[in-house]
């Protein structure tokens, strides 16, 4: 399970080129260096979202790919695997593709070239995957929801063998869904297909590129389009949790748990999997059944100890604390080195009001990932719990510096700087809180207080009437309550 940012404060989450004249490539290297901006329009302007079908126009699996010719898309053949039919979708576009076929696949090395109609997109140029250096940057382009791009940034970080073929693993970042996007050097030249390898969804992500000389191989063997079959397929169970996890990513968690069930029919045991589902479960709000997943998660393997963390974040929502605490201590004994199980328990000794080993908790978290923005915001509310504004304000603007769009960050530091009587500094930043987040009606009350103190009545009661509004529409009867109070008092 990835970081929670739970809050304290509730109310009040080629063929090869040898000159041969009637064939071309678009292997051709660019020369320069060029601008992460340009990379960024370049590639995301032939990535694709890759959606497979069944004959019964049931979702099988989804991913990225991307154009290496202008007709043709790469992406990972388990993206495809067992489809009948499939669509692709530009980036940012509502432009759509029917997938035609498929001119090659490379089971070993997980690619598969698609053919579509499409003759106005601008094609990716092949770099040489064998010329990358350790370290070097790289980029990664991809389009999981098929609603909007991703971009990401890493360095090569090693290279090594995997079911004796080559991958190049990286720091860029990719998320199941983003499988099958293009991983480009500095020039904008594809040197590898991505491809995410972890089974569980809350390990450490190993991202990995294919390297690119073999899809140039595979574009040389393409031939003429072959259509998807239509019989039903045998697909692998290791398929199953790569689609299962793409659709959870994208929050399609009931029919991530459908894949679940199905890796389960081929192997009755698969610990990472009952996990998985376990998480899909708790965000779907199915509490029990999820803590029923990891509790057979931790039969099968009594060591998980991300399973158990698991399993105390789901007793933390049934309210369930000092049991959480619990299972949070086991996955730390078994795992000295699990970020957010130090983080999460911090959380529960916060809401017990505990809040010297709460403080040390989020300390913890903090050595650990120094960039954990939510620990460093949460360490300041305990902070403000026990009067220490300015400090509490400290780790706000850590918070804020690692992830400006945060809006809860704002609001925190808005109610630091109230208790220090700055109330003009509160309400500038009560109203970033508001720009980033429009129906924050946490925000609006505390700026209305705010202003009431600075005397302007006027002002607080139109922030005052908005609360009323957004309480009515949450069916928040204690926020509800709050603003007509405060209203009320406006009017004597």
């Amino acid at each position: 399970m990835k970081h929670r940012h739970k809050l304290l404060c509730r109310f009040p989450r080629v063929v090869i080129v040898v000159l041969l004249l009637f064939y071309t490539t678009n292997t051709v290297p660019a020369q320069t260096t060029l601008p992460a901006e340009e990379i960024a329009k370049k590639a995301l302007a032939a990535t694709v979202y890759l959606e497979m079908k069944d004959k019964n126009g049931k979702t099988l699996g989804i991913g990225s790919g991307f154009f290496v010719k202008s007709n043709l898309i790469a992406t990972n053949y388990h993206v495809i695997e067992g489809a009948a039919k499939g669509t692709a979708k530009l980036v940012g576009k509502n432009t759509t593709y029917n997938i035609e076929g498929v001119t090659a696949t490379d089971k070993d090395n997980d690619l598969a070239l698609l053919k579509v109609t499409a003759n106005v997109i601008k094609p990716l140029s092949l770099g040489d995957s064998d010329k990358v250096r350790m370290s070097e940057k790289v980029y990664v382009a991809s389009n999981p929801k098929g609603l909007k791009g991703t971009f990401s940034d890493g360095i090569i970080s090693s290279r090594r063998e995997k079911l004796t073929k080559e991958r190049l693993q990286m720091t860029a970042s990719i998320s199941p869904g983003s499988n099958g996007g293009s991983v480009l050097n500095n020039k904008g030249e594809v040197i590898g297909v991505s491809v995410s390898v972890h089974r569980s969804l809350d390990a450490q992500n190993l991202n990995y590129a294919i390297p690119s000389k073999y899809l140039k191989k595979l574009l040389a063997q393409s031939k003429s389009t072959k259509p998807f079959s239509q019989e039903k397929q045998s697909i692998s169970a290791e398929t199953y949790i790569l689609w299962g996890n793409a659709k959870y990513e994208i929050g399609e968690y009931a029919s991530a748990i459908s894949d679940y069930y199905k890796v389960l029919r081929i192997q009755p045991d698969d610990v990472e999997t009952y996990n998985n589902m376990g998480l899909a479960k708790f965000n779907l709000r199915k509490h029990f059944d999820a803590i029923a997943d990891f509790n057979i998660a931790i039969e099968l393997k009594p060591d998980y100890a991300r399973a158990y963390e698991n399993r105390g974040v789901v007793k933390t929502e049934l309210g369930q604390y000092r049991a959480a605490i619990s299972d949070f201590n086991t996955a730390i004994r078994l795992d000295r080195e699990l970020t957010s199980a130090y983080y999460n328990r911090g959380l529960m000794y916060a809401l017990l009001e505990q809040f010297a080993p709460a403080i040390s908790d989020f300390n913890t978290a903090i050595r650990l990932d120094p960039n954990f923005a939510s620990a460093y915001l949460n360490r300041g509310v305990v902070k403000r719990k026990l009067g220490q504004n300015r400090a509490a304000i400290s780790d706000y603007n850590i918070a804020i510096r690692l992830e400006p769009d945060a809006a809860d960050a704002y609001l925190n530091r808005g109610a630091a700087k109230e208790g220090l009587r700055q109330h003009l500094a509160a309400i500038s930043d009560y109203d970033i809180a508001i720009r980033l987040k429009p129906d924050y009606a946490k925000a609006y009350y505390n700026r209305g207080v705010s202003k009431v103190r600075l005397g302007h009545k006027l002002e607080a009661k139109r922030d005052f009437q908005i609360v009323l509004r957004l309480a009515i529409k949450a069916g928040d009867t204690g926020l509800k309550l709050s603003a007509e109070k405060a209203l009320q008092r406006l009017s004597e």
